[in-house]
């Protein structure tokens, strides 16, 4: 029982989405000008949930190939022996109709979001399709999967229609995920050509790959300093609470880079650290306005 319980946990990967769910959620809710309640504990936890379910049946859509590769046969949980491919697909599947759910109690348009974020987790990985080895459909349902649609579900938690503050906001989380997964793409690059993949990518070439990141890149933080600016999306304070977080989460790691580390390799030790601190400088956003309220503090 231990096993099965440490295989379906290992099978959720919840640690590399857990804290970026919360930034693309929170700014879709910031975006529709949100408010601290209790559809806070069921937007984030509907779209861990979906996020959840496209990286399990992943796994389970991979096992097989993965069983055929070392290194990866030990990451995926099905392939390692830790748990069997029924109880995998069951248990991918309750997660993801949990989602759905927590989607269908928050109002129409998030559950209608939220559907399609778990159709395209389906069919991202589902062998019949695998829109991730099909060229540019990869990134487009990437990004529309782990960001686009959490932003939209947790903007229309709050809102009954697209109002002036959703664009540069939405552009920003979208780039964001593209970046990562071209980012994604051409660290496997070589790996996914002996696999005889098409991703964008290879398709592409890799110089050409790693100019569209530096573009995509360079939109991203474009329509992140229109989205702070312009939009006002989070107040300034939060802005240098984040950075401060990020400093005090970030230089640990800066301090154990080795010189022969890569870029690539520099760049995903930093990732998380900046991930987590902007994802708790956002929730506490919401948070420290409550608390001061209810306490009557009026710091805010």
């Amino acid at each position: 029982m231990k096993k099965t319980l440490n295989g379906l946990a290992k099978l959720t990967r919840f640690d590399e989405y857990v804290y970026f769910v919360i930034i693309t959620t929170l700014l879709g809710v910031a975006s529709a000008r949100g408010t601290f309640d209790w559809r806070f504990f069921v937007i984030i936890p509907a779209n861990w949930l979906a996020v959840g379910f496209a990286f399990m049946i992943n796994d389970v859509e991979d096992a097989p190939d993965d069983a055929l590769a070392h290194e990866k046969s030990r990451r995926n949980p099905i392939s390692a022996g830790m748990i069997t491919p029924k109880t995998a697909r069951i248990a991918s599947f309750a997660v993801g109709g949990l989602s759905a759910a927590l989607f269908g109690v928050l109002g129409l348009w998030p559950f209608i979001f939220g559907l399609i974020s778990l159709i395209l987790g389906y069919l991202y990985s589902y062998r019949g399709i695998r829109l991730k080895t099909i060229a540019f459909f990869d990134i487009l349902s990437h990004c529309l999967m782990l960001a686009g649609l959490q932003f939209l579900t947790g903007y229309f938690t709050y809102a009954s229609k697209l109002g002036q503050n959703w664009f540069w906001p939405f552009t920003f989380v979208m780039a964001v995920s593209i970046y990562g997964e071209i980012y994604n793409e051409i660290r496997d690059i070589q790996g996914d050509r002996e696999a005889n993949l098409q991703h964008t990518a290879i398709v592409l070439g890799e110089r050409t790959a790693h100019i569209l990141m530096i573009i995509v890149l360079g939109l991203g933080i474009f329509a992140g300093a229109v989205s702070l600016i312009m939009i006002e999306l989070i107040p300034l304070w939060v802005f240098f609470l984040m950075a401060l977080l990020s400093i005090l989460f970030v230089v640990p790691k800066i301090l154990r880079i080795r010189r022969e580390d890569s870029s690539m390799a520099i760049q995903g030790s930093l990732q998380k650290p900046f991930e987590r601190a902007t994802a708790l400088a956002l929730l506490l956003q919401y948070i420290l306005p409550w608390l001061s309220d209810l306490l009557k503090l009026n710091l805010f």
